[in-house]
Formats: structure tokens, C-alpha cells, sequence
């Protein structure tokens, strides 16, 4: 059972998360309201069908279609930005006895961003 000076230590605790929370609605995604918003478009990809893929961030889901323009909430941009993946490729060693492997990162998602902070009023390009 926890102590009294721990309870009140996990109070204080709480409180300042909730107090920052509040001064910094960015930095946390409890929901897509109240965030600004881009609107990009995801480039066809063949891991991506063309019925489009579930882009979702803390239970929050957004189906994005490839070649159609989506307004996303900028916390789920920032995580499409950080979502990688790791291709390695084989290619002749310099003394021509062999193969070196050469890894590198590359975006999981690519997208062409078209406008930041889409207000509410906007509505987004239909092509």
C-alpha cells in the first residue's frame, strides 16, 4: 500500500501533466480536435492498397487512399515522418570476391505535403 508521501507525490504528478497538457495541447494526441491540421497526399506504394491503409495514433484512425488529398491532424504527420523502415541491399565488394550488404532507412509512408494549418472552412481539393 502506498505511503501517504507517495500519494501525495503521485497527485502532484498528475496534476503537472495535467496542467501541461494544457499549456502544450501539441505535444499529446488524446484526439484529433484542436489540432492543426495538413493536408497531404500519400504516394501509391505497392505495400499500400489501393483501397488505401489505416493510418491510426493512440486508438484514432484515419483512412488515407493513395493519390487522394486527406487533412490529417499534424501530431499524425509528425508520426508518418518517424515511421521507417530498414532495406538492405547486396553489392559487389571493391575487390570483386564478394558482396557487401548496405543498409539504409527510408520513410514507411511517402506524401507530398500541399497545404499546412488547413483551417476548418477549407474543404480538401477533389480530383
Amino acid at each position: 500500500m502506498a505511503t501517504k508521501e507517495e500519494r501525495v507525490e503521485e497527485l502532484t504528478a498528475a496534476k503537472r501533466l495535467e496542467q501541461d497538457m494544457k499549456k502544450n495541447p501539441e505535444k499529446y494526441f488524446t484526439g484529433p480536435e484542436g489540432h492543426i491540421r495538413d493536408r497531404i497526399i500519400i504516394n501509391q506504394a505497392p505495400d499500400i492498397p489501393s483501397e488505401g491503409a489505416f493510418i491510426s495514433l493512440n486508438g484514432f484512425a484515419f483512412l488515407a487512399k493513395p493519390s487522394v488529398p486527406i487533412d490529417i491532424p499534424r501530431p499524425l504527420r509528425t508520426m508518418l515522418d518517424t515511421r521507417i523502415k530498414t532495406e538492405t541491399v547486396q553489392v559487389p565488394s571493391d575487390d570483386g570476391k564478394g558482396y557487401q550488404n548496405h543498409s539504409r532507412n527510408m520513410p514507411r509512408i511517402t506524401y507530398i505535403l500541399i497545404k499546412e494549418n488547413v483551417g476548418k472552412d477549407d474543404t480538401p481539393a477533389a480530383e
